[in-house]
């Protein structure tokens, strides 16, 4: 009888369990970003089409970042956990940037005005930026010893990359101009020079 039930996963990781945590820490700081700029913008959004999917994507953020804060006291991260709750429900409310440069590219991104320029920078930028890291991440950490990771990051991605998709669908939509193109592309080139500038949402480590 061949051997069936084969686990083709390999035993050791490109990270050490300090340095998955801070990876972790960063990409709760970014997730917790996108919530925010999400959350911010949908008051100003004319399309009643656009409030909903970026309210379902605010919601989506939010667990993502709860999701990463209950596997960081697993990493053993206990920053501003509430040690009276079980264990299992104990979350590290920490977020950091990797550095002041990607501070300051998530603040230009959050601050622009313009609708299709937001959308633009979130969608067109910032998180395919993220589901790139994401899956990276899955691929070298250790598959075994670290597997909750593995797992948290897949079912973020499905989220991550269903809202890539709509955002390259809203784009092709609302930039229907040469002179929207042109703009956006513009402001596309000028966070992704930021966000080269700070090495990306690991800092370049």
């Amino acid at each position: 009888m061949p051997e069936l039930a084969v686990d083709l996963r390999k035993v050791g990781g490109a990270f050490s369990v300090d340095e998955g945590a801070r990876r972790l820490i960063h990409y709760r700081y970014a997730e917790i970003a996108c919530m925010e700029a999400e959350a911010g913008w949908v008051a100003t959004l004319a399309a009643p089409k656009l409030k909903i999917r970026l309210a379902e994507h605010t919601y989506q953020c939010a667990l993502h970042a709860d999701a990463i804060g209950r596997r960081l006291p697993e990493l053993r991260v206990m920053e501003n956990i509430d040690m009276s709750v079980p264990p299992v429900l104990r979350v590290a409310d920490v977020r950091r940037p990797p550095n002041d440069e990607f501070a300051r590219f998530i603040q230009e991104m959050q601050d622009q005005e313009e609708e299709l320029l937001r959308l633009a920078g979130l969608y067109r930028v910032l998180k395919p930026h993220l589901a790139v890291y994401y899956r990276h991440h899955m691929a070298v950490t250790d598959q075994v010893s670290d597997s909750p990771t593995v797992r948290l990051l897949k079912f973020i991605l499905i989220d991550e990359e269903e809202q890539i998709r709509w955002g390259q669908a809203i784009y092709e939509e609302l930039a229907d101009t040469p002179a929207k193109r042109r703009k956006s592309m513009e402001w596309q080139t000028h966070l992704e020079e930021l966000l080269a500038e700070s090495g990306g949402v690991t800092g370049g480590k």
